[in-house]
């Protein structure tokens, strides 16, 4: 019988070739969509999922409160691990963290910058598994001495990936460390990155405080005994920081200070992190994302498959009579309700199959637009069985309303020519095309939307002009004893117009942060947590940031040089002062007036609010040139500057960035998501359409006497486009009032993301609503105009 079926099913396939292609490209596009979302979507769920231990694994996030200040962060200080570990006897092991970026590696005559590096406690491979091409988990150590390299950074320094045990690495022209290791590269979907792995215990060179509590900037990872609860350990942490850290942060009493430690699952780090600063704390993920995705596949899927079930209902009065003549020769309800799932599940097949093809072609595409590397193994057993439960249990949703619908007509009536369409079939596809467009319409607006975001961060003033600025990197010692030549050669080029030394990121990682204390004319203190940085006097011309009130930093004051600051205009509204004149604050154990405010400036993406910012003066302090070229020739301008740094550190690696370029880097990944989210909601729209498109035909099909009759009275081509579009059109516009208001809730949720955004302008709405007309009118008056312009006697000809 089911082979029966499966002929029959291939029989209306091909008979049918209009509505077979149809509903076969509908149900292949959006079978495809789902699948390449569903990709994505599993790949940012099982994030750190391939470690041995991941169920065990959490990391230790801190929750500070005082006076109007409020952090959440990653990171800890590195006495907290051990500490832990001590105390607690349900914490098998300890992992502590730190990262660093741009440190120089050197061997032999050739260096390089390593972009990012980790310093990380032995247990690290305990921890995480990493694939080792030289070393192993059980024998690879972290000795103060030692290092371990990635196979990119391996490559990089030596051309080779295998016998570099022992080989030596010369670190920041200051300690030479041996190769214990080297790693295949880091897994995409592991929330750290790194180029190469050094020893915590090297404070050396990593400047870790190992004694002090207070210094805040490590990951601390614990392992817990199988049967340990995490929740229950939190519940002990109070009495933890009551016991070591209260009395190191100033918070003798207990009342001062809210300080909340708790310990979030490897699992949820990538995806449930982005309110948190420190080590690989974002790394990009966001659960919004997957929500939002996983409702687009859904969305594309759902209307596929009404698409499926319109058309195939649209057919009823065409396949009435065959159904009538079963009937009528002995075939039971549940037999034809056999047939018409079989039809559904091999056109759902077939669409799975020819979606398969899609995806292996779309997925580089796709992976270069999400920046993902995804991939799908069709050989996999499980994979396989997947794909074919996916595909039955599309072909059986899509199938089962058309079925019994189909299955039910009286075969007396249909025999006698007496059938007609229902009122609730007829009903039941008005509502599913409202369902499509009210699905389209809510996508419309959401790419409008994204658009006028991103376009609005990309074109936003800054507060300074990032333009024509070059930042060098200055990592090695030995580069940033001869900063001094290196600034006063540049300002003699004519291609530069000045140069500012800086150890602050701006556009890039978060600055330090330390707490700053004010005090009021009464004396009454008040303290906040900031970031600060070290600039010298040229760091705002060069950046060309305004001053709001007093100075900029001089040269001609000695009073400058041994202490001076400035602040930003957020730091005045958080401290509630009118201007600078309100108070002092404590710089060098002395407190001193601020030399001036400037104006309020973006360090980051748009998506973080501006906060309070303290700059201090130190004019051979930095890591950073910050470097303003004339815009009449850049590239000859950067080649100049190159050069000079070559004749005074000729055996160092060049290494810069355009900050107009780091800042765009902020804006990718939202611009990442707001293309994915265009192009899928281009191909809903492109389904919902090829609906739409099938109804139009049907319609037109049935309506064919009727439009002769018209015409032969003299309906002009017009009036009969005007008659068959009207109630298509009327379902549109109803599909526009009940996704305008759904649209507005979902993109006002989205915006919330971020500090400063764009308002729901009524436009949008209005705009995604003549979108969604014009593509209906378009659709639908193809075949309208092509039944208005049928000769009336061929229609009228079997009368």
């Amino acid at each position: 019988m089911l082979t029966s079926y499966i002929k029959i099913a291939w029989r209306n396939i091909i008979r049918n070739k209009t509505y077979s292609a149809l509903t076969l490209l509908g149900l292949a596009s959006g079978m495809t969509c789902a699948l390449l979302l569903g990709l994505y979507v599993y790949d940012e769920l099982t994030f750190d999922q391939y470690h041995a231990n991941a169920a065990n694994i959490y990391r230790l996030n801190v929750n500070v409160k005082w006076e109007g200040n409020d952090m959440n962060m990653a990171i800890g200080s590195a006495p907290m691990g051990p500490t832990l570990r001590q105390e607690y006897p349900e914490i098998r092991n300890v992992l502590r963290v730190k990262t660093d970026n741009g440190l120089l590696l050197r061997t032999g005559n050739k260096a390089l910058y390593a972009n990012s590096v980790i310093y990380a406690d032995s247990t690290l491979f305990s921890f995480f598994d990493y694939s080792f091409i030289e070393g192993s988990p059980h024998t690879t150590t972290l000795t103060p001495n030692s290092v371990v390299l990635t196979r990119k950074l391996a490559m990089a320094l030596f051309g080779r990936t295998t016998g570099l045990l022992g080989k030596p690495v010369r670190v920041k022209d200051e300690q030479f460390l041996t190769v214990a290791g080297v790693l295949d590269d880091v897994p995409a979907n592991h929330h750290l990155s790194f180029e190469a792995i050094l020893p915590y215990s090297n404070t050396r060179l990593n400047r870790i405080n190992i004694d002090k509590w207070d210094n805040f900037g490590s990951a601390t990872y614990v392992q817990l005994h199988p049967n340990s609860n995490a929740r229950q350990l939190e519940g002990k942490m109070p009495a933890f920081y009551k016991k070591y850290i209260a009395r190191a942060i100033g918070d003798d009493t207990g009342k001062g200070v809210t300080f909340l430690m708790t310990f979030q699952p490897l699992s949820a780090m990538h995806l449930h992190s982005s309110h948190l600063m420190g080590v690989g704390a974002g790394n990009g993920g966001n659960i919004a994302y997957v929500y939002t995705f996983s409702v687009i596949g859904l969305f594309i899927l759902l209307i596929a498959i009404v698409n499926y079930v319109n058309l195939a209902t649209a057919r009823s009065a065409g396949r009435a009579r065959e159904i009538g003549i079963r009937k009528a020769v002995g075939s039971l309800r549940w037999q034809l309700i056999g047939q018409f799932l079989a039809e559904s599940t091999l056109l759902t097949m077939l669409a799975l199959l020819v979606s398969l093809l899609l995806m292996q072609a779309i997925l580089p595409f796709f992976n270069s637009l999400a920046a993902k590397s995804l991939s799908i193994d069709l050989w996999q057993p499980q994979v396989i069985g997947l794909l074919l439960g996916f595909g039955l249990l599309i072909g059986l949703i899509s199938g089962l309303y058309p079925a019994f619908f189909l299955a039910r007509f009286n075969p007396v009536t249909v025999l006698k020519g007496a059938f007609s369409t229902s009122s609730s079939g007829l009903l039941l596809r008005k509502s599913l095309v409202v369902l499509q467009f009210t699905i389209s319409i809510i996508m419309i607006v959401g790419t409008l939307v994204v658009y006028r975001q991103l376009q609005y961060m990309r074109h936003t003033q800054l507060g300074f002009n990032q333009e024509q600025v070059i930042a060098l990197s200055l990592k090695s010692p030995d580069v940033q004893r001869s900063v001094g030549v290196l600034k006063e050669k540049l300002q003699q080029n004519p291609a530069i117009e000045r140069v500012s030394l800086t150890n602050g990121s701006v556009g890039g990682d978060m600055n330090d942060k330390t707490t700053f204390s004010f005090y009021t004319a009464s004396g009454k203190e008040q303290s906040v947590s900031t970031e600060y940085f070290s600039v010298d006097h040229d760091f705002l011309a060069v950046l060309q940031i305004r001053l709001k009130e007093g100075r900029n930093f001089s040269p001609d004051l000695a009073s400058d040089s041994i202490g001076a600051v400035l602040v930003n205009e957020a730091m005045l509204d958080r401290l509630g002062w009118k201007n600078r004149t309100a108070g002092l604050v404590e710089f060098n154990e002395k407190r001193i007036p601020i030399a001036g405010v400037i104006r309020d400036f973006h360090l980051r993406s748009l998506r973080n609010k501006i906060e309070p910012l303290v700059l201090v003066l130190h004019e051979d302090r930095g890591d950073k040139l910050l470097i303003r070229v004339k815009p009449q020739n850049v590239a000859a301008a950067l080649a100049s500057v190159e050069t000079t740094y070559k004749t005074i550190n000729p055996n160092q690696p060049f290494d810069y960035t355009f900050l107009d370029q780091t800042f765009a880097d902020q804006y990718r990944a939202d611009e990442r998501k707001g293309n994915l989210f265009l192009a899928f909601s281009s191909m809903a729209i492109f389904i919902a359409c090829l609906g739409l498109f099938g109804l139009a035909t049907f319609t037109a099909e049935q309506r064919t006497k009727e439009i002769g009759v018209r015409k032969v009275l003299g309906a002009s081509v017009t009036s009969i486009v005007a008659l068959l579009s009207k109630d298509f059109l009327k379902l549109v516009i109803i599909a526009i009032v009940i996704a305008s208001p759904l649209a507005w809730y979902a993109m006002d949720r989205w915006l919330q993301d971020f500090a400063y955004k764009v308002d729901m302008a009524w436009w949008v709405f209005a705009l995604a609503g003549l979108l969604a007309i014009g593509i209906a009118l378009l659709t639908v008056s193809f075949q309208s105009v092509k039944a208005a312009l049928m000769n009336p006697v061929r229609s009228l000809r079997s009368e």
